[in-house]
């Protein structure tokens, strides 16, 4: 009896009833069929979608049948461009995020939460803390090396600064890292414009404690001073903070190789449910890749190397897409390269012509443009100011002139602080837009009093005028240096409200239709994969959301609650 129940089981599993869900007010994102009441799903595959009565006439035997009572269903949210699993790291070290989202809002505070690591730590012991702001603190300022060896002296400290671009130490942890006052440094940095690979110093030469860019220790080189089971805690942390938000499909927006094997194990070994995509970093590929005379094209070409890695090409729950390019930095901590010099500059810089500057050289960035375009793959270039988008602009353009390709599908990263006329001229090449409307949130106020200005920061994230160019564009949280909520990203791109209240460049709002198609079907688009995901369609994966009120028209959408998430026709929230 016991075998014939097991085997009893086998077949359900594999062959799982059909599940008819109805009463629901289902936004499709279908443009053909934008709202409909009802939702046939058989095992993986959606089945049909439509008006309850009209499903109902060819239903199959034995489907189970949910009355969803009102709820609002969504296709799964896409995740254009985030760190996955990055938004678990505060679960490795010290929590450092201000308010809202966390709680540390003054130097005190910060110096607090360093020293009670310090007392519960070992000698040599490495303190490592995630999400501090600077723009967020009652300084205004990063912490100083001295500010983190008056509470840690004995224990190398490093503070990952919320915007990913820069973090800072102390006396100890710069020695480790070889950083030494002594060592040649250059005092006036708006002469240098690649300076943000040097360690920040005071004019007499001493070091600061603030790396940034290519100065900051790498993220793998951080993690390595992290016990094992604290980043298995942070997958599951992040695997979590995904499903809760409704992410159905998640990203790893600058992938080096332990992390794409790390995803990929950790799905089949049902560790994560949610379908995963990967941007692999170029500078991690180059000595791994083999460029062709003739181009693959997108498909085979990430499948290619998926299949190099042993993953015997992409799949509906695992794909390598577009390949990592970094043109400049972060308008968080003036290394974005604009056009027009900074409100304020950096300490010690003169800020009548400090620009930031780009990530290398611009030929270096068109060779590489030039050279992945030509070989097939797809290209995810981050860039935030506008000097850095003509560059890109530039680069895109001159590989199409020696080596046409339709449909590259080439994406900008950011795009914070783009000109109308670049909207042009990236419309015309056909290169898509991925933003980051939190900005307008989160920075808006800093950027308008000490950034940008006024005039630029209302201009950050045009999304309207993007509709108005005709760029296709997504919508990302870029976690964790936002939180992973689309429905927050969704509120910030239709008010564009600060922190204080502020209403910044209200004529750049979307429509909150235009916002959700931006985090589902055009977010799979930008990776290729809106043949399967993005909107409820006939035919197309089973992985959408139940929601507790109707995001077209609840007053506030970050007050509507994530009740349910399916991926492949599985309840994978709750469980």
């Amino acid at each position: 009896m016991a075998l014939v129940a097991a085997i009893v089981i086998m077949v359900i599993a594999a062959n799982p009833r059909p599940v008819l869900f109805i009463n629901g007010h289902v936004l499709t994102m279908d443009a053909d069929f934008p709202v409909a009441d009802a939702l046939l799903v058989s095992g993986q595959t959606i089945v049909e979608v439509g008006q309850e009565a009209d499903v109902r006439e060819n239903l199959p035997k034995f489907t189970r049948v949910i009355d969803l009572q009102g709820q609002s269903v969504l296709p799964g949210f896409v995740d254009a461009h985030s760190h996955f699993p990055s938004a678990g790291l505060t679960q490795t070290g010290l929590d450092l995020t201000p308010p809202p989202a966390g709680n540390v809002s003054t130097l005190q505070h910060l110096q607090n939460r360093v020293l009670e690591a310090a007392n519960s730590s070992s000698m040599g012991d490495w303190i490592i803390g995630f999400n501090y702001d600077d723009a967020s603190l009652d300084i205004a300022r990063h912490p100083t090396r001295e500010e983190l060896d008056e509470v840690a002296p004995e224990n190398p400290v490093y503070l990952w600064h919320r915007s990913g671009h820069m973090g800072v130490a102390n006396s100890l942890a710069l020695e480790i890292l070889g950083h030494e006052d002594t060592s040649t440094f250059i005092v006036n940095h708006s002469a240098h414009p690649g300076h943000s690979d040097h360690p920040d110093r005071t004019v007499s030469g001493r070091l600061t404690g603030l790396l940034q860019e290519g100065a900051a220790p790498p993220m793998s080189f951080l993690l390595r001073q992290v016990p094992p089971g604290r980043l298995f805690k942070a997958l599951l942390a992040a695997r979590d903070e995904y499903l809760v938000a409704g992410v159905t499909t998640a990203q790893n927006g600058f992938a080096d190789f332990p992390s794409m094997r790390l995803l990929r194990w950790s799905q089949r070994l049902g560790l994560i449910p949610q379908r995963v995509v990967v941007w692999p970093a170029h500078d991690k590929l180059a000595d791994r890749l083999v460029f062709e005379a003739s181009p693959a094209g997108h498909a085979s070409a990430g499948a290619a190397l998926a299949s190099a890695l042993g993953w015997g090409g992409n799949t509906a729950d695992f794909s390598i897409s577009a390949l990592k390019l970094v043109a400049d930095g972060s308008p968080q901590g003036r290394t974005a390269w604009l056009s027009e010099p900074y409100l304020t500059a950096p300490a010690g810089i003169d800020g009548a012509e400090y620009r930031g500057h780009p990530a290398m050289p611009a030929a270096d960035f068109k060779a590489l443009v030039s050279s992945y375009h030509r070989a097939g793959f797809q290209l995810a270039m981050h860039g935030n100011g506008d000097a850095a988008i003509d560059l890109i602009i530039q680069a895109v353009a001159e590989a199409q002139a020696e080596f046409t390709r339709t449909d590259a599908r080439h994406i900008v990263v950011h795009a914070q602080v783009v000109r109308a006329e670049q909207l042009e001229a990236l419309a015309e090449l056909d290169i898509s837009v991925t933003f980051f409307p939190a900005h307008t949130y989160y920075w808006g106020d800093w950027y308008r009093s000490s950034i940008l200005g006024e005039a630029r920061a209302r201009q950050i994230s045009p999304l309207a005028t993007a509709d108005a160019k005709g760029i296709r564009y997504s919508l990302h949280s870029d976690a964790p240096v936002t939180p992973i909520s689309p429905l927050d990203i969704m509120w910030s791109a239709t008010t564009r409200t600060t922190l204080s209240g502020f209403e910044l460049g209200p004529e750049y709002r979307i429509s909150r239709e235009r916002a959700l198609r931006a985090l589902t079907i055009d977010a799979a688009w930008q990776n290729h994969l809106d043949h399967d995901r993005g909107s409820l369609e006939p035919g197309k994966l089973a992985d959408f959301i139940v929601l507790s009120g109707d995001p077209l028209i609840e007053p506030d959408v970050r007050d509507i609650r994530i009740n349910q998430v399916w991926v492949g026709g599985k309840r994978r929230y709750p469980k």
